[in-house]
Order: C-alpha cells, then structure tokens, then sequence
C-alpha cells in the first residue's frame, strides 16, 4: 500500500513538473508600455501646436494686411497693389501646405518651423520693401518675429533668426520704395502716428497671445511625459511581478499535483464527515490554484484560459464575485448586477478578472463584515463599483492608490503591487479606475469600461 502510495505521488510531481515547464515566463509575453499616448510617441506635442499656432498667425496676418492695404488706398497712400497682392498669395499658400501638413501623420521638426518663419520674414520684408521700409509704422512687426524665433527654436537658430531680422531692419533703412500719398506729398503726421499706434497693438497683442498658447502647449507636453514617467514605473513593477508569477506558475504546478492527490486519499479514508468536509474545501481552494496557474500560463500564449470563452456579462461578473467567496469563505461580499441580463456575450479577459479580485480581496482586508459590488451598463460603457465599510484612507493615501510600493496594509501583508497590476490592466482595455474614500467612511472603487472593449468582436 505504501509503495503504491509514494509512486503515485511520483508520479504526480512528474506530471506537475512537465506542465510547468511547457510554460514561458510571462514577462516575455508582457509588452513594456512605457511610452506615452501615439501622438505624444509619433508627433511631438510640442512641434505640432508651435506649427498649427504659426498658421493660425500667418492666417490673421493675411486677413490684417489685406485690411491695412485697403485701409491705406481709402487713405489715399500709394502702393503697388498687385505686388503686394502677390505676396499675400504666397503666404495663403504656404498655409495652405502647413494645414496638409497638420492633417497628415508626418512629424514637424525645428527645421520646418525654421522654415516657416523665415517664410514669413522674407514676405514681411517684402512687403515693408514696397511700403516705405523703416519708416512704414509696421516695421515694428519685427520685434514679433524675433519673440517668435526665440519662442519656437533652438538657443543658436533662434539667435541666427534674431541677427537675420536686425539685419533686414537695416537693408530696408537704406532701400525701399519711398511711402507717400498718390499726389506724391509726405504722409501727415496724424497718419504716421496712427500707423504706429495699430502697429504697436498689434504687435503686442500677438505676442501676448502667442507666448500665453505656446506656453500651454509647453505645459501640456510636460504633463504628458510626467504621465509616461509615471505609466513607465508602474509598467516596470508589472514587468517584475509577471517574472515572479512565471517563476511561482513553473514551480508550484509540482507540490500543488502532490497535495490533490493526498487531499483525495484523506476524502477517501476519512473516519469523520468533518474529516471529509474540510477535505472537499481543501480540493475546492487547490482547483483555484490550478486554475489560476492555467491562466498564468495562458497569459504566455502557451494554454488555454480557464473560463476564458464567450460568456454573458453577469455571469463572467458573478464568476469573479464567487471566487473571492470562495477564497475568501468568512467574508460578506454581496453583489448586484442592474440591467446586465440582456447585455451583449463579452470575451472574459483575464485581466479584467484578476483586477476585479484585487479590488474586491481589497475591499475584504477592509471590511471582512461588509463588501457590495454592484454593475450597471449606461450609454455603452460598463460601471463596477467595488464598496467597503472599512476605516476609509485620508485623500493623501487615496491620491497614491495605484503606485508601485504604496500600501496601506500593515509590514508583511502587502507590497500595493495588486493595484499597479488592477490599473495597468484597466487601463489596457481603455478603462479609468476612480476612488472614493474618506476617515470612518469605507472605500468605492469606481471601474469604468467601455464595452467595444469587453465584446466578443473586439477581442477575436
């Protein structure tokens, strides 16, 4: 009887140990997503709004010019309309390739934004030439142009840029056409002042309001790589995590083989019933081991999921709320899903399911006497709220909910790691993880989850 006994539990750790070896480690099937959004990957943020703001500009500075050329005639000032009229053309059309540009994938560079601005200085010089030089009032559009160069380019083209235009400043002082009236008489004075005045305007205005956009897009650009930095070190925590899960998946698939067959001769030769139950809920814990091992596994590509196949929404929902009952059997988990009978078969991400168990064995160290989860689908997206009746956390400790190495358990019961892994894979699926939380008040996990994401379609 024992031999028997020792060769199959021989047997068994052989067994356990060939399955676990067909694994690969999961950190080879986990992707680093450390890379801010496509936009902020492909097209810097940064070049793309200095381009689009410089078209926006170059469009005012058309439609201006066009009035001040208009205004000037009414005035009776001499222009050469049709060569002005040219430039004005060109600019439109420069334009209209920084909008093709814009509408394309292709990525803006300083040399391009260079480009454009000495685009824009040539014609502004152009057409000071044809309109009396330095002494047309808007030769003060000059100093915009050194604002913008020193804005949008690097330290040496934008000193470059600046010398070109105190260099054009001083060819026009010394030719141009001369700016008078058709009768050949001198501009009045009240005339000149009133030039320099909407000169000044201008040019102030749109430097203002050019360095206030800029300046944003600046700030928003920063606040994109603080969020990359910030996705980059949870992913690594990931990363970390998925290493040790392979490692665990390879080893414990040995001892688990070994410990069913022995709690199936315990169930067999018990002498009590109480010896039998304790048992059967012994083989029940070790089947959620194993099938959460199979899922690790099937995470590398190298099994297929357990429970992973089309399933209704309440269903796959309630499979998750069962299981931390059952891991959990002296906890009170009630739950409750709203409408979700008719919603369309979803494919059961594993990761959606393991983030869903994080909560919810969260919200059970919280209030062991007192877990509700409840779901309800609006305007195509899924609402899962995970709520305890615990002790609560302050809005600092909530603000650091989902950084790696931040827990609020006691030393030794956890490492926050659960919830690096629970909003990573949230936010995979396109999902937003939101906490509710105050002192003496418990804690709602909010999950918000778009279906497309969820649907059979989308996932095949």
């Amino acid at each position: 009887m024992d031999g028997g006994r020792e060769e199959t539990l021989r047997r068994a750790g052989m067994a356990g140990r060939a399955r676990g070896s067909r694994a690969r480690p999961i950190s080879a099937a986990l992707p680093l997503r450390a890379r801010a959004s496509e936009e902020s990957a492909d097209t810097p943020p940064a070049l793309r709004a200095s381009l689009q703001q410089l078209m926006h500009l170059r469009g005012v500075a058309v439609a201006g010019q066009a009035g001040a050329i208009a205004a000037s005639v009414a005035l009776g000032v001499a222009l050469p309309l049709v060569s002005m009229a040219a430039i004005a053309g060109l600019l439109i059309a420069v334009n209209a390739v920084a909008y093709v540009r814009l509408r394309t994938l292709a990525k803006p560079t300083h040399a391009e934004i260079a480009a454009n601005l000495a685009l824009d200085l040539v014609a502004l010089t152009a057409l000071l030439f044809l309109s009396g030089g330095t002494s047309n009032p808007f030769s003060l559009l000059y100093v915009l142009h050194a604002v913008l160069m020193a804005l949008l380019l690097p330290a040496m083209a934008a000193a470059i840029g600046t010398a070109i235009v105190i260099a054009s400043y001083g060819v026009l002082g010394q030719a141009h056409y001369p700016l008078a009236l058709v009768n050949g008489e001198a501009l009045p004075p009240e005339l000149r002042q009133l030039g320099l005045t909407v000169s000044l305007a201008v040019t102030a205005g749109f430097s203002a309001w050019f360095v206030a956009r800029i300046t944003g897009a600046l700030r928003d650009h920063e606040r994109r790589l603080a969020e990359a930095v910030h996705r980059a070190l949870r992913d690594d925590a990931v990363l970390r995590v998925g290493a040790i899960a392979a490692g665990a998946a390879h080893e414990l698939t040995s001892p688990l083989a070994t410990i069913a067959v022995l709690a199936g001769e315990i169930e067999r030769n018990a002498e009590s019933q109480a010896v039998v139950t304790d048992a059967r809920r012994l083989r029940g814990q070790l089947e959620i081991c194993r099938e959460t091992i199979a899922n690790l596994m099937a995470a590398a590509g190298h099994a297929q999921s357990a429970g992973g196949g089309p399933s209704r929404l309440d269903a796959f929902l309630e499979s998750i709320a069962q299981m931390c009952r059952t891991t959990r059997p002296t906890a009170a988990i009630t739950s409750e899903w709203t409408g979700l009978a008719n919603a369309p078969r979803i494919i059961g991400d594993l990761g959606l399911r393991q983030a869903l168990l994080v909560l919810l064995n969260n919200a059970v160290d919280a209030s062991p006497h007192s877990v509700r989860v409840t779901a309800s689908l609006s305007s195509g997206k899924l609402r899962v709220l995970v709520v305890d009746d615990g002790d609560g956390l302050s809005p600092d400790a909530v603000a650091k909910l989902g950084s790696a190495f931040f827990t609020t358990k006691p030393p030794g019961k956890g490492a926050g790691l659960g919830l690096v892994v629970a909003s990573r894979a949230i936010e995979r699926l396109g999902g937003t993880l939101l906490w509710a939380s105050a002192p003496g008040a418990g804690t709602t996990a909010e999950v918000t989850l778009p279906m497309t994401a969820l649907s059979v379609g989308a996932q095949a």
